[in-house]
């Protein structure tokens, strides 16, 4: 294995450590449900520095969630009435005591891929010193914006609950795993930004 292979094996390798690290942190902080999006947003922080080569001490990915918890509580709230809402809907028409159960449980599921599109994309977008409307209305632009980004977001949602399903345990990895898939996101709607190169 060549030194430029060895890097790049060991990069990965560690960015795999950094999202199991903060998937566990994730799911621990989100145990109270109503600290899933404080939570979400303190681990794609997290990951972003890591990224970008800076700090990655858990301490600092605890003041985040501080700093998250206290900007975003109302939208945390907010964010978990609505999954709670969507749900009973969801079991409602699993059921079959509503009419037009087959209707009802389409559109339940179109909107709760929604609001786990939108709570991605608010996490990314949250920078400590924001205030929780504002980054919800950035996160419902971005989200109109980079329609195929949010596709993927839901996608990610998805094999995320696949793999939970399949071994329970796994649970511990997937807030790490949809923090990475909204850093990603950001950062391929962010080159698509960019303006081409002429010289290149």
């Amino acid at each position: 294995m060549d030194r430029t292979a060895n890097r790049r094996w060991n990069t990965g390798l560690a960015l795999f450590g950094e999202v199991v690290i903060t998937g566990a942190l994730v799911a621990l902080l989100a145990l109270p449900v109503v600290t899933a999006l404080p939570a979400l947003a303190a681990g794609t922080a997290h990951l972003r520095r890591h990224l970008s080569g800076d700090s990655v001490r858990v301490a600092e990915l605890l003041r985040d969630f501080a700093a998250a918890c206290r900007a975003l509580w109302l939208a945390g709230l907010a964010f978990t009435g609505v999954a709670l809402v969507l749900l009973w809907n969801l079991s409602l028409a699993q059921a079959g005591v509503i009419p037009g159960s087959g209707g009802m449980q389409a559109v339940t599921l179109v909107l709760l891929a929604a609001w786990a599109v939108l709570l991605l994309r608010t996490a990314a977008v949250w920078r400590p010193g924001a205030d929780a409307a504002g980054a919800v209305r950035e996160a419902v632009g971005r989200a109109r914006e980079d329609v195929a980004g949010s596709v993927l977001l839901a996608f990610g949602w998805a094999l995320c609950a696949v793999f939970v399903w399949m071994l329970l345990p796994l649970f511990l990895l997937t807030g790490g795993l949809l923090a990475l898939a909204a850093v990603a996101v950001e950062a391929r709607a962010a080159a698509r930004a960019e303006p081409a190169d002429p010289d290149a």
